[in-house]
C-alpha cells in the first residue's frame, strides 16, 4: 500500500491574497505620492535638472566603465576558450567590441554631464571612486 499525502487545494481567496496585498500596497503608495507631485510645477522640475544630472553622471560613468571592462574581459576569455577547443568565434567579437565601445564612450558622457550640470565631471567621478 502506498501512503498517500493529502492534496492541498487552495481556495480562491488564498490564491489571490498575494495580488490583493500588492494592489493595496500600490494604491497606498500612489496616494502618498500624489500630494507631493501635485504641488510641483513643471518649471520646478527643469530648474533642478542640472543638479540631478551632476549627481547621476558620475555613477553612470562608473557603471559604464565597469560594464565595458566586464564585457570585453568576458569576450576575450570566451574567445581564448573557443580557440583552445577549436571552435569558431560566435559572439565573442561583439562582446569585445561592445566593451571597448562602452569604455570609449566615457569621455563623451562626461562631456555631456559637464555641459548640462556646469560641474566638473572628472572630480565627481573621483569622489564616487573614493
Amino acid at each position: 500500500m502506498h501512503a498517500t499525502t493529502p492534496k492541498t487545494t487552495k481556495s480562491v481567496w488564498e490564491k489571490r491574497l498575494g495580488w490583493r496585498i500588492a494592489q493595496v500596497y500600490v494604491a497606498v503608495f500612489g496616494a502618498l505620492l500624489i500630494p507631493a507631485t501635485a504641488n510641483a510645477a513643471i518649471s520646478d522640475w527643469f530648474v533642478n535638472l542640472g543638479n540631478e544630472v551632476g549627481i547621476i553622471i558620475p555613477i553612470v560613468i562608473v557603471i559604464m566603465g565597469a560594464l565595458g571592462v566586464a564585457f570585453a574581459g568576458f569576450g576575450i576569455i570566451s574567445a581564448i576558450m573557443a580557440k583552445k577547443n577549436q571552435r569558431p568565434l560566435e559572439y565573442q567579437g561583439w562582446f569585445i567590441a561592445g566593451g571597448a565601445l562602452l569604455v570609449l564612450l566615457i569621455p563623451f558622457v562626461a562631456g555631456i554631464g559637464e555641459s548640462l550640470s556646469g560641474e566638473d565631471a572628472e572630480s565627481a567621478v573621483q569622489g564616487v571612486l573614493g
